[in-house]
């Protein structure tokens, strides 16, 4: 909520704002106006939540009281007059009232809402944390969902006015030093919101009232320009129809729920000719009037535990979130900030016992809106985090309770750990696993997983948004090579995911986002398809398939499978674990494919990674397609996290468990080692210790699903767009396989290790593998040889006619679905890569890094294989034609070959500019010699003749050099 405007005279604010910076100077003394160093202590466990410390909401405009034992209506009491511009009496603001009484009392008349405050709830840290109880169905509003990463508050009065302001947790320093009054001195707190002073002191008690409106109303959050940059659409946040709907309070909480209203008078709608790249304007698809829209708020405020939690120090080795703080107090350590590992205080009952529950267990609330039948498969995905636990001496950490139907209590309230479901229009969250912590120490005080019921119905349209039967397809997301610019900006996502992914970043969402189940329901429907067509049908669209009880029981156990993986993977960020995208690649894959080994053991060292479902290759018995146990690596990350340690022996214990990176099974990387691009084993929805045989197994997958598409006859009656899913799905993860291979070529292997593990942390992968990889993609992607789709089957590919025309002006969807034009995208998009300025400088780097030349794969050796892959034709000229998508090839080919030579990209190396010179004179000639040559139809000598036209002139011009910047 932004502070109100101030209508007084510019002088007159300035002195405020003056007195103000004085006063809090002042008042922070030894503390500290951003943190002062706590000292690290336990704190009492908090309570569960109280039955009676609920109510229900009231309509809106007014509040309701939440405390069952709320006092008697306040008695009228006579008062003297308030002197001129003094507050009136305690009595004659609260007359009617009636009082709950709580973490803050809190009175409440008709719609009036005021808070109690007493002087020693002034300067005391607080938790504000903020979350939506309800929103659109699309992008990240959506009911259930955490706002940002809470605040660390505090009430503090200047004069007559009363203001919540937010702590500057990023700088400390130990209190009572001059290290901190400078650190006092330099970083400012941020104010959220302030409230005269609404009451003169009561007589007896000396607390005063603040209108509880004042503080709480508005926008704090930011969704009105939030909305503005996800729809391009002129919302603003609607004061005269938002609303304090509920309050409760409870002697640990304090509860505000809010419905605001934002609106757009006027809507945007997308122009003809808009310059290329623009992001259009677009409108939510679930509102009855895209011009107005509810979103209600959830808002708890809590006491900080009043001895912050001991810190425990990060480890770069091992993937934990961390809060991360500058400490000043030492001007001589070689690194001023401290990273502290998410955790939950987490402490034993018996502290000398081997094994000992806990003094309060992490306990996960299902949510009364879960539906019924995933209750126990969702439970059990919880407490197999008990067995990483016990191995560190606890007994019964974690435990799941359901919320019963009449409980009085929200499961968004601060301080409980809670599983709700979720339901949206739009794919662009599937799952998510985000947490609050005390910034002052790391604990995790919260924590809300929210899984979306959709996610199965949202595989079409997230295969239609990837695949583009619309649009452009997103090869650079399946590829897993990024789209980063020459100066590391990506572009803004586009069609339909695009207002979600604008949303998640402009309501601060974690930057690293989860995406492991909405990919992940790809990969179980690519499954499920698999799975149905061993039995020769379908169930995975709920299309009213008459499918035997057999393929049924399958389907129900691979969904439950799914389930519980995903549940693992989300509760693991809950208790402060990042991904781990290298813990794909410990298992052998003869061991995958067995299928009871599969079955009894982890598929991967982590559970935090996103892994594609293990499918059996064609004719082999199914193995475990979800891993449903920990792995090793999740054992050593409890450990390092949540192991009791002496303080005195913290660091040598600590630096002892991290020491035990370079053992295979722990291998660690995580999401900003994936996005770079650069390590061949960071890898998302690959598995197996051997990259290249899980593609060449995805691909005999692909290949086998079309071929049983090509021979599948459909029964009377039965719908063909089932043929185009089929496909599709296929598609997609030839795509996602193809990456993978194209990742090894110029990769690096880039490990965390410390001095003394044995390894080189930097490792630029042998060339062995990188050819293997480079002929991999000659042979199945870019030749002749490559996947195909027969004439007979693409007549068969008709759309879901509902779905078509339900999304028109959305997704839209073809009505004809043309594989080689998707075949020909991939195609184009894996030679931008291997010709891309990025690959040419990482494989001139690594010359310099190889022990002997033969470890290097050239970037000579790089071109020519792609130059010859690509016009094989030429060595056939008898052929006498070029098929369109070879020709497409070629074309793309030829023309960043001539682009290179006619505008020279900013910082390209003058040996890529030589070797790409090179290539154009040597592909110019070949094509001279094959134009004299006999055998080729009118097309293709037209064709081959324009692209040495085009090869000719770029060689003959005087090169351009771009310039960035202004």
């Amino acid at each position: 909520m932004p502070p109100r405007p101030n209508a007084a005279p510019a002088a007159r604010f300035l002195s405020l704002s003056l007195l103000t910076l004085l006063a809090a100077c002042a008042q922070t003394g030894e503390k500290g106006d951003p943190a002062a160093m706590p000292a690290a202590a336990a704190a009492a466990p908090k309570p569960a939540p109280q039955a009676g410390s609920a109510g229900s909401a009231g309509a809106a405009g007014s509040a309701t009281s939440a405390n069952a034992a709320a006092a008697p209506a306040a008695p009228a009491a006579p008062a003297a007059a308030p002197a001129p511009g003094a507050p009136p009496a305690f009595a004659t603001v609260i007359k009617d009232a009636r009082r709950s009484e709580g973490l803050l009392p809190v009175w409440q008349r008709e719609d009036k809402v005021w808070i109690e405050l007493a002087e020693a709830d002034l300067n005391v840290p607080f938790f504000l944390s903020p979350k939506i109880a309800s929103g659109i169905g699309e992008g990240r509003l959506a009911g259930g969902l955490m706002l940002g990463s809470g605040a660390w508050v505090e009430f503090r009065r200047i004069h007559n006015q009363v203001q919540l302001i937010e702590r500057n947790a990023d700088h400390v320093a130990r209190s009572g030093t001059p290290e901190a009054r400078a650190v006092a001195a330099a970083f400012s707190p941020s104010l959220i919101a302030s409230t005269p002073v609404a009451s003169a002191p009561h007589p007896e008690r000396k607390t005063v009232l603040i209108d509880a409106a004042a503080l709480v109303m508005g926008d704090w959050p930011g969704l009105a320009s939030a909305l503005q940059r996800s729809y391009r659409q002129s919302y603003g946040y609607d004061g005269r129809n938002s609303a304090i709907t509920s309050v409760r309070v409870s002697p640990e909480l304090l509860v505000f729920e809010l419905q605001n209203h934002y609106a757009a008078p006027n809507l945007a709608f997308p122009q003809p000719g808009g310059p290329p790249g623009a992001v259009a304007p677009s409108l939510p698809s679930t509102l009855p009037d895209p011009r107005s829209l509810f979103v209600r708020l959830h808002y708890s405020l809590t006491r900080l535990p009043a001895e912050p939690m001991r810190p425990r120090p990060a480890d770069q080795r091992i993937g934990h979130f961390t809060t991360v703080v500058q400490d000043h107090s030492d001007d001589l350590a070689r690194n001023a900030k401290l990273r502290h590992v998410n955790r939950w205080r987490l402490e034993k009952k018996e502290p000398a016992a081997a094994l000992s529950e806990p003094v309060k267990p992490i306990t996960y609330w299902i949510d009364r809106n879960v539906p019924l039948k995933y209750r126990s498969v969702i439970s059990d995905g919880i407490l197999e985090w008990n067995t990483a636990f016990e191995r560190i001496g606890f007994k019964n950490a974690i435990e799941v309770r359901v919320q019963p139907d009449d409980a009085r209590f929200d499961t968004l309230d601060a301080g409980i750990a809670s599983v709700r479901w979720m339901l949206s229009a739009q794919p662009g969250l599937a799952g998510i696993g985000p947490s609050h912590v005390d910034p002052r120490s790391g604990e995790i005080l919260d924590a809300d997983i929210a899984f979306e019921g959709n996610s199965l119905r949202f595989q079409r349209l997230l295969r239609r948004q990837i695949l583009a039967e619309g649009g452009q397809t997103d090869w650079s997301t399946v590829l897993q090579v990024g789209a980063a610019g020459p100066d590391g900006s990506r572009p803004a996502a586009a069609g339909p995911l695009a207002p979600a992914s604008a949303l998640q970043a402009a309501l601060g969402a974690p930057d690293l986002a989860c995406a492991a189940a909405e990919r992940g329901a790809a990969q179980l429907g690519y499954a499920l398809e698999q799975l149905a067509a061993e039995f020769g049908a379908s169930n995975t669209d709920n299309d009213n398939d008459t499918d035997d009880d057999a393929t049924e029981a399958a389907a129900e156990a691979l969904v439950r499978s799914y389930l519980k993986n995903l549940v693992m993977h989300e509760v693991g960020h809950t208790l402060g674990l990042r991904h781990n995208f290298r813990a794909s690649q410990v298992v052998d894959p003869t061991r995958l494919a067995d299928p009871v080994w599969s079955r009894e053991n982890p598929l991967t060292g982590s559970v935090m990674d996103y892994v594609a479902a293990n499918l059996p290759s064609p004719g082999a018995p199914a193995p475990a397609a979800y891993q449903q146990q920990l792995g090793a690596y999740d054992f050593w990350a409890i450990e390092y996290a949540y192991r009791p340690l002496d303080p005195a022996d913290e660091r040598a214990e600590l630096a002892r468990i991290a020491g035990r990176s370079a053992e295979p099974e722990l291998a660690f990387g995580t999401d900003e080692d994936a996005l770079l691009g650069l390590d061949p084993q960071v890898l998302q929805f690959d598995l197996g210790s051997d990259p290249l045989a899980h593609v060449s197994k995805r691909l005999a997958i692909a290949r086998d699903l079309i071929s049983r598409a090509e021979r599948q006859t459909l029964a009377d009656g039965d719908e063909y767009a089932r043929l185009r899913r089929r496909v599709s799905y296929a598609l997609l993860d030839i795509g996602g396989a193809t990456g993978i291979a194209l990742r090894q070529i110029g990769g690096v292997v880039t490990l965390r290790d410390r001095a003394g593990s044995g390894r080189d942390p930097l490792q630029p992968l042998p060339a062995a593998p990188q050819r293997a990889a480079l002929d991999l993609l000659a042979r199945e992607v870019l030749s002749t040889r490559g996947l195909a789709v027969s004439a007979a089957l693409q007549r068969r590919l008709a759309p879901d006619y509902f779905d078509r025309a339900e999304n028109l002006g959305r997704s839209p969807v073809n009505t004809e679905f043309q594989p080689e034009q998707v075949l020909g995208g991939l195609q184009r998009s894996v030679l931008n890569q291997l010709m891309s300025d990025g690959l040419a400088q990482r494989l001139l780097d690594q010359q310099g890094k190889a022990r002997t030349a033969d470890e290097v794969l050239t970037l000579t050796e790089l071109l020519e294989r792609v130059r010859t892959e690509v016009w094989a034709e030429l060595a056939r000229p008898e052929a006498g034609r070029i098929e369109p998508l070879r020709r497409d090839l070629q074309r793309e080919h030829a023309s960043r070959l001539a682009g290179a030579l006619l505008r020279a990209a900013p910082g390209q190396r003058a040996e890529l500019r030589s070797q790409l010179r090179v290539q154009a004179r040597e592909l110019h000639a070949s094509l001279r010699r094959s134009l004299q040559a006999k055998g080729w139809d009118a097309l293709a000598r037209r064709h081959l003749q324009d692209l040495h036209d085009e090869l000719g002139e770029a060689l003959d011009a005087r090169v351009v050099r771009a310039v960035s910047g202004g």
